[in-house]
């Protein structure tokens, strides 16, 4: 399945190429998008848990630094989610073009 990601509109994608869809269908469709974004917030945050917050824990709370590492890698893996999330649509919109002539 393809699942796009537009101007922080996760999952909905092009409206225009997307046929009328059944109550039921409608459901699954909510519930796969928020499979999906569920399971990006899940990698997001072990990823920079891993990346950013020290093995040992000194402290009760976030340093300052750890804090900026969090705010950094939660954006840069944001904005490579949705730029790869908008090469997606753009392929999938490609391929239900069409042929021209």
């Amino acid at each position: 399945a393809v699942v796009s990601t537009q101007s922080g509109n996760y999952g909905r994608g092009n409206m225009a190429f997307q046929p009328r869809l059944s109550s039921n269908q409608q459901k699954q469709m909510e519930q796969l998008e928020m499979d999906v974004m569920q399971d990006m917030y899940n990698r997001l945050s072990e990823s920079c848990r891993n990346k950013c917050i020290s093995k040992r824990y000194d402290e009760g709370d976030l340093s300052k630094a750890e804090s900026v590492c969090l705010d950094r890698c939660a954006a840069k893996y944001l904005e490579v989610y949705e730029r790869v999330g908008k090469k997606l649509t753009a392929m999938y919109t490609a391929q239900m073009a069409p042929p021209e002539k």
